[in-house]
């Protein structure tokens, strides 16, 4: 297990955290509501944080407002901020410039990233040619790199982020192997902060997928890449690699969960509460929009 930061600023809300862990849904809550319709949905959720109001869309958002206060309530490291803080704020700048409701922004009052040299660049080129992928890829990257110079601070978040970018890189990957021109556009969308060189992917991206697995297999993703592969190439789908993609992230972060000090567990817990509430939103989005069970199913990463 990486070693964390240790601080012990964080020991009283790393304890509360270990009680809220133990709200989180079960894999049994999330097998119900996929197998349930709607209408039961509040008996399901009955006893976790998600019951109480009859609209489950208006409950998620409370809840993310709630938990954004409480991790800026206790966080007091300032790079950890900015992990969570610059995403966000990104977010809300391309929402505006692509002209999207404000129902789609996070709760946000500083814009930082908008005073970024790069981006102020990025959104006048954006002002001429109106090109949403190109300036949807540049202003990632240029997140990208500053969270990984940020992420610098702790071994542990600069283990998170490589990893990060390197999945990343292979949902890119996977996604460009569909076009003739892959090369050029998987060379618009890779990040090179990661252990895989960029090489690496433009050797395999024209090789089939039994070949696939085996050139992958000295990195830690062989798995992802072959079973996530595979699926894709059975049902056309890339639900299995998506899955797999956020499993090998939320693993990652449970190493925290053994740590007694640092700020480590809070950030830990603020992504897998999220990850938790985007899984709950597929789910009644699903059945809202009468997704098939198998889909719901697939969906779900297994980490718990």
């Amino acid at each position: 297990m990486i070693k964390g930061t240790e601080d012990t600023r964080y020991a009283y809300v790393n304890g509360i955290i270990r009680a809220l862990e133990a709200r989180f849904l079960t894999r049994g809550h999330f097998d119900r509501l996929i197998a349930a319709d709607y209408g039961s949905f509040n008996t399901i959720l009955s006893d976790t944080p998600y019951v109480g109001q009859n609209d489950l869309s208006g409950n998620l958002e409370s809840e993310e407002l709630s938990l954004r206060s409480f991790f800026d309530r206790f966080c007091v490291t300032e790079e950890v901020g900015y992990l969570i803080d610059w995403p966000e704020q990104l977010h809300n700048l391309k929402v505006k410039l692509k002209e999207g409701g404000e129902e789609l922004f996070y709760a946000q009052d500083l814009y930082t990233v908008e005073s970024w040299p790069e981006v102020i660049e990025e959104v006048a080129r954006f002002a001429v040619e109106k090109d949403p992928f190109v300036l949807s890829t540049n202003l990632d990257r240029i997140l990208c790199a500053y969270l990984y110079e940020i992420s610098t601070f702790a071994p542990f978040f600069r283990g998170f982020y490589e990893m990060y970018f390197e999945l990343e890189n292979i949902r890119s990957f996977f996604r460009a192997r569909q076009f003739e021109d892959n090369r050029e556009i998987f060379k618009q969308v890779y990040l090179p902060w990661g252990r895989l060189k960029l090489g690496f992917f433009l050797d395999n991206l024209n090789v089939t997928q039994d070949q696939l697995g085996r050139n992958f297999f000295n990195t830690p993703y062989v798995s992802l890449v072959e079973k996530g592969g595979a699926y894709f190439e059975d049902r056309n789908s890339f639900l299995r690699l998506e899955r797999l993609n956020e499993e090998y992230k939320l693993a990652y972060l449970a190493q925290a969960r053994r740590m007694t000090f640092g700020v480590e567990p809070l950030f830990a817990y603020y992504k897998f509460k999220m990850a938790e509430i985007t899984k709950l939103r597929q789910v009644y989005l699903g059945k809202l929009n009468e997704v098939p069970v198998e889909d719901l199913k697939e969906s779900i990463p297994d980490v718990w």
